[in-house]
């Protein structure tokens, strides 16, 4: 059963937000999946989107399908951040993020 927002206490959420848990650097085609991520954050784009801002391509496989889908191959402007619970996150050719543990 999802947790949801009771997944951590207060304390333990902040610490995840700002990344206590650690945090990996997804680049060029690259996976990653050691780990539960709770927020990934496009840091260079290789696409242009609607008024020339560069954009990642994410992919990333929803730990809790009950709470919020995966992602295919969406379009993330650089500097975004998604928030969720993935099991694995890739990033297309070209494009760099940082992906944050909890």
């Amino acid at each position: 059963m999802a947790q949801g927002l009771n997944a951590y206490t207060a304390s333990e959420g902040i610490n995840v937000q700002l990344g206590q848990a650690g945090w990996d650097i997804v680049a060029g085609g690259q996976t990653v999946n050691s780990h539960t991520y709770v927020a990934i954050t496009v840091l260079v784009g290789s696409e242009v989107i609607a008024d020339n801002t560069s954009s990642g391509t994410v992919s990333a496989t929803s730990v809790d399908t009950e709470l919020g889908d995966s992602l295919s191959t969406v379009e993330v402007p650089e500097g975004c951040t998604i928030y969720g619970r993935f099991s694995a996150v890739t990033m297309g050719s070209g494009d760099t993020a940082i992906v944050y543990r909890g």
